[in-house]
């Protein structure tokens, strides 16, 4: 059961200082298998369709030679509950070029690679850009900001949908979707191919890339994103997800387990003496200075996903980083800077508004307004987003706003006239 599991899903993420967790891959693939008993039968097909590709000798052998880099169109969603959160540009495009270094072979690091591994280490030949064009044709940044009233995210897929105060991927036959967010129980997780479309693309927290410098090597450098898309590739982690397991691609010796830290030398496992464990690949999870190669067993796996009849094949045709003759509509910044009601007209006389618009999920909590002294002299049932209160029995002065919900409380102040 276990074996099947972790074909399933990767929750992942390196060993940088962190409260978070590293992996909850288990209970997740769990509730996966539950909720779609099919996917199992999905993901054996892709194996197997990988395993044929995979068989020729080389690349140029198939039937459709692919091109030496690969484009890849990305959406990055910002889901930001604070300001703080809303991240800047410059630290995208760190961690876009983060990928573009890492799966080029182009990272300096590469000077490290044990003498044993230099001749596998290859560049996977994909590059990776923001989109120009969006899912409908307009022009974009391949940016979205969205605030979201959610405070903090689980590796349970609810902030891919807004159904659930998240954002909804755009087509993922055609881009590559990371949500950037407060993910709090794991740095980083991904989605396999042939896993649900709606969900499919890769989950980086906050907290990974915060203290990104955009430098190679430091001890946050961006890695987990690069780690997380080698599973949107498709690859395994590198011991295979069990002891001295099977990560389906030859030229990764077998390994014991994961890697923690940041080791020196040869670590041996499972038998593979003459080189000992490759426990600076990307796939493993040493801290991100010591991680630096990918395999050219690794290119061809990943590589042959876009081959004629392969899950990714779609992405070498779409049209996400096209000029579009559509300029994308100013949006107006409604959401909230912070979470203090938003109360109007202040001051009043008779009726007070209380906007609760931007979190339908106050509906039905309870609001109390409080004096000067902290008693109670309104208390009601939030029954609309946008709450009409009644104060003219109040007295004259300054009033509180206190309201509760599970994950939030919310304070405002007026003035009664």
């Amino acid at each position: 059961m276990v074996k099947n599991l972790v074909l399933l899903f990767f929750v992942c993420a390196g060993f940088q200082a962190t409260a978070q967790q590293k992996c909850s891959m288990e209970k997740y693939a769990s509730e996966e298998l539950k909720a779609s008993p099919v996917l199992k039968y999905q993901l054996d097909a892709i194996e197997a369709f990988i395993s044929n590709r995979t068989a020729a000798s080389n690349e140029t052998q198939r039937v459709t030679p692919l091109s030496d880099i690969i484009k890849i169109p990305v959406v990055i969603h910002i889901l930001y509950h604070t300001p703080d959160q809303n991240v800047a540009k410059e630290a995208i495009d760190i961690m876009m070029n983060a990928l573009n270094r890492d799966f080029n072979k182009r990272n300096s690091d590469t000077v490290n690679i044990p003498t044993a591994f230099k001749p596998y280490a290859v560049a996977m030949g994909f590059e990776f850009k923001l989109a120009t064009m969006d899912a409908w044709g307009v022009a974009t940044t391949g940016i979205v900001r969205k605030y979201t009233p959610v405070h903090y995210w689980l590796s349970d897929d609810k902030v891919k949908f807004s159904s659930s105060y998240g954002d909804d991927a755009w087509d993922s036959k055609s881009y590559l979707n990371i949500w950037l967010c407060n993910l709090q129980d794991v740095l980083g997780y991904s989605t396999l191919p042939g896993m649900d479309a709606k969900k499919d693309g890769v989950v980086i927290s906050f907290e990974d890339i915060k203290n990104a410098r955009g430098t190679s090597p430091t001890v946050n450098d961006s890695r987990t994103v690069v780690h997380e898309v080698g599973h949107w590739f498709n690859l395994y982690h590198v011991w295979g997800d069990g002891y001295c397991g099977d990560d389906k691609v030859d030229d990764t010796p077998k390994q014991g387990t994961y890697t923690p830290g940041c080791p020196s030398g040869a670590r041996m496992s499972c038998g593979n003496n003459s080189t000992g464990d490759m426990y600076m690949n990307f796939m493993d999870f040493t801290d991100d200075v010591c991680m630096n190669m990918f395999t050219r067993g690794q290119r061809k796996r990943a590589r042959a996903l876009f081959d004629l009849g392969g899950p990714r094949r779609s992405i070498l045709f779409s049209k996400g980083l096209d000029i579009s003759q559509v300029e994308a509509a100013p949006r107006p910044d409604f959401y909230p800077k912070w979470l203090n009601a938003q109360v109007y007209p202040n001051p009043a006389t008779s009726f007070l508004n209380v906007y609760f618009e931007y979190d339908e999920r106050w509906v039905g909590k309870k609001l109390e307004i409080l004096d000067m002294n902290g008693k109670v002299v309104l208390n009601m049932i939030i029954n609309a987003k946008n709450q009409k209160i009644d104060i003219s029995g109040l007295n004259a002065g300054v009033y509180f706003i206190s309201a509760k919900k599970d994950d939030e409380k919310l304070n405002g102040k007026f003035v009664k006239l």
